[in-house]
């Protein structure tokens, strides 16, 4: 299973940076067999934008490790790590 970007290349109802401008766009990021999939997907989600349709970018994922840094109350560092799923790293 691959994981792709996918964009609705259909004008947003909604304000914000992507409703005009594609390139402002994030995407969604779907694991699926194919980009044909991946595309139907998006259409099951979004079926009123069919007709506009979507792009499909096949997506190479990279490691993301995110650091929450706290102080307890006797100024202790505590210091938590998650991974891009949010669960915690050891």
């Amino acid at each position: 299973m691959k994981e792709y970007r996918c964009t609705r290349n259909a004008l947003y109802q909604d304000e914000g940076p992507g409703r005009d401008d594609i390139t402002a766009r994030q995407g969604h990021y779907i694991k699926a067999e194919s980009e044909e999939q991946a595309w139907e997907i998006m259409a099951t989600r979004y079926p009123q934008e069919t007709e506009a349709g979507f792009t499909i970018q096949e997506w190479e994922g990279f490691n993301v490790i995110i650091v929450e840094i706290k102080q307890d109350e006797e100024g202790n560092r505590i210091e938590v790590r998650r991974d891009e799923h949010g669960n915690i790293i050891e």
